[in-house]
């Protein structure tokens, strides 16, 4: 069995969950079984298996343990809400129990589904908090008075404790996990960390197949488990990023993957895979092994490639970029350009897909809103969010930009050429030079260079024949991301024992 380790799949699904969803189909297509393994709890597990059409191909850790019974039906909330609030001496009231005019019991929703119910002692504290999952109820959370978490226990089908998280006041009261117990087939485990927990996890999957392949596409969940395995079973991290701090291939190597070469040493990991040929180069050098794969993240159909798309479609000064709002996307430099074109050209508009990095509080994100309030752009820069299907705006764009500092193999380049958009790209490490054919399917310039950036722009908009022959090539350059090229290079890795 071959298993695509990640957190945990989004609504928002990000691109290194879209490509174990791609690489999945080419395993079927290998007759290589396979299935992506999830880390994190995650409430949404149902509506986005069925979103991404992986119902049933991915695989929980705390789904593993507790084998829920889930209940699509959501009337079978009712029974467990209205047994809740029965509670002697109390008054429900809003889905709340009172008694003596203080709530005592208070039933919270999410998404029209029960999601969890509150406990209050006399004094308003909150005692304990049962969450639901689908009508089941999944975990406990106990609290001290000062409403720090103190543990937290989840339940098998039988209602029965499997997993107990332990935790202890930290600085500032801050809650810190101090252990992990698992009850699971007449025996109590305990780990001292996730860490742990995980790599006993990923051991109880692999069991005696040597045979197992495991993938891990999110380094900060399974690279260090893999080292605490006891299990025999190949093991490959994939770098989605570049794997130095500032995409350098001589640049300082980022800090999770400094015990990388250590670990090829001691056999706790058998090989690394870029979604490039030269990053792969690049790492086989810096991490001195012979076991480094370029493989694309991504792949396009004999469908998408052979789709016609009329040149009519395209809109002469419809720019988009597709990116994360966040610094390493360097979307600043675009939207600058995009106003100094706009003074010439007032036909042209940007238009920007992606969705905030929250983890420094959107602070990027406000920042680039506040860039274009501030110069007046907002009637033609239009920050749309995150989308599902990009098809159409591809399909009808005169070009794409992207401006990145550095990427892993983007994606969204690849896209773009597939749909016949041309892309006008920094010539960064990873991924543009080897997806754009330059000055055929679009442009590749200096990375950084604004100027540049600025000038190939207004180019595109006063050569009609330029902007014509980018996209007629387009689909030809994404060409060599065919479906079939993709598979065998996957077929490669799996055969090369």
């Amino acid at each position: 069995m071959n298993y695509f380790i990640t957190s945990r799949q989004d609504l928002h699904t990000s691109a290194i969950e879209l490509a174990q969803v791609k690489r999945l189909r080419i395993f079927d297509h290998l007759n290589a079984p396979a299935t992506i393994v999830t880390m994190l709890y995650n409430f949404d597990h149902q509506t986005i298996e069925e979103k991404l059409n992986v119902s049933g191909r991915v695989l929980n850790l705390y789904q593993f343990y507790q084998q829920l019974p889930y209940h699509a039906d959501p009337t079978v909330d009712q029974s467990i809400i209205k047994q809740a609030l029965a509670v002697p001496a109390c008054q429900v009231k809003d889905n709340c129990a009172l008694r003596n005019g203080k709530v005592r019991v208070r039933v919270n929703f999410r998404n029209g589904r029960l999601y969890y119910i509150d406990y209050f002692d006399q004094y308003g504290f909150t005692n304990r908090r049962d969450f639901y999952d689908q009508g089941c109820r999944t975990y406990t959370e106990y609290f001290e008075d000062k409403g720090r978490l103190i543990a937290r226990q989840y339940y098998d089908h039988n209602g029965q404790v499997k997993i107990i998280y332990h935790y202890r006041g930290g600085e500032g009261n801050v809650p810190i996990l101090t252990l992990i117990q698992l009850i699971d087939q007449g025996q109590e485990w305990q780990f001292d960390n996730e860490v742990e927990f995980r790599a006993h996890f990923l051991d109880e999957l692999v069991g005696d197949d040597s045979q197992s392949i495991l993938i891990s596409d999110r380094s900060n969940i399974a690279l260090k488990s893999f080292t605490l395995m006891k299990k025999p079973a190949r093991r490959y991290q994939v770098f989605h990023s570049a794997f130095t701090d500032n995409g350098q291939s001589n640049g300082p190597i980022s800090a999770i993957y400094q015990p990388i070469s250590a670990m090829l040493t001691k056999g706790q990991l058998t090989g690394l895979i870029s979604a490039t040929d030269q990053e792969a180069q690049d790492a086989a050098k810096r991490f001195q092994t012979n076991h480094s794969y370029g493989i694309p993240v991504t792949y396009l159909t004999s469908t998408e490639l052979a789709k016609e798309i009329p040149l009519a479609y395209r809109q002469t000064g419809k720019f988009i970029a597709v990116a994360r709002l966040s610094k390493i996307k360097q979307l600043d430099h675009i939207i600058n350009a995009i106003i100094r074109l706009h003074h010439d050209f007032p036909q042209v508009t940007l238009d920007i897909y992606g969705y905030s990095d929250s983890w420094n509080k959107n602070q990027t994100a406000n920042a680039l809103k506040s860039l274009v309030k501030g110069n007046n752009a907002e009637q033609y820069i239009n920050f749309v969010g995150y989308c599902d299907d990009l098809s159409a705006v591809y399909e009808h764009a005169q070009a794409e930009i992207l401006t990145s500092y550095y990427e892993g193999f983007a994606m969204a380049v690849l896209e773009a050429q597939g749909h016949g958009c041309p892309v006008i790209s920094y010539d960064i490490n990873y991924g543009p030079a080897d997806i754009i054919d330059d000055q055929q399917s679009g442009k590749l310039i200096p990375p950084n260079d604004q100027e540049a950036l600025y000038q190939q722009l207004r180019k595109l908009l006063e050569d009609p024949k330029l902007a014509k022959k980018y996209a007629q090539n387009a689909q030809k350059a994404a060409q060599k991301y065919h479906f079939d090229h993709v598979a065998l290079k996957w077929q490669k890795l799996i055969n090369n024992k």
